[in-house]
């Protein structure tokens, strides 16, 4: 008797490790996306530009806003970070499928070229 309740504690041991596991894989947080980042991080920006409208519809002046002043600098290195972070990850996830075509192919693995785009014949 002694012998099933021991592979009984195991088995609900077991079970009950997989759920956690599954449960801990269900509620890990999303990669980042990096159009919700730039959404993110322009939102402040946004919110100013939209008080600073109504206030210049309200107040009958059709000249840009205060706040409008430097956002275009703003929107400029925002844009230019999140393209240079793009353009790694399109050539992290090409080198990956390199190395995947080259193992299947049985070729010997080469390093990764430089930041420069890569074609291969």
């Amino acid at each position: 008797m002694a012998r099933q309740d021991t592979n009984d504690f195991l088995a609900a041991f077991a079970i009950g490790a997989a759920l956690g596991v599954g449960a801990t894989l269900l509620l890990r947080p999303e990669k980042p996306n990096p159009r919700k980042q730039l959404q993110k991080r322009l939102k402040p920006h946004v919110r100013k530009l939209r008080k600073s409208a109504a206030r210049s519809r309200k107040a009958g002046r059709i000249a840009p806003a205060p706040a409008m002043e430097g956002m275009e600098d703003d929107a400029i290195r925002a844009g230019r970070e999140l393209l240079a972070e793009f353009r790694g990850e399109v050539q992290r996830i090409l080198d990956e499928a390199r190395e995947e075509l080259r193992a299947l192919n049985g070729a010997p693995a080469r390093p990764p070229l430089g930041d420069g785009p890569q074609v291969d014949a």
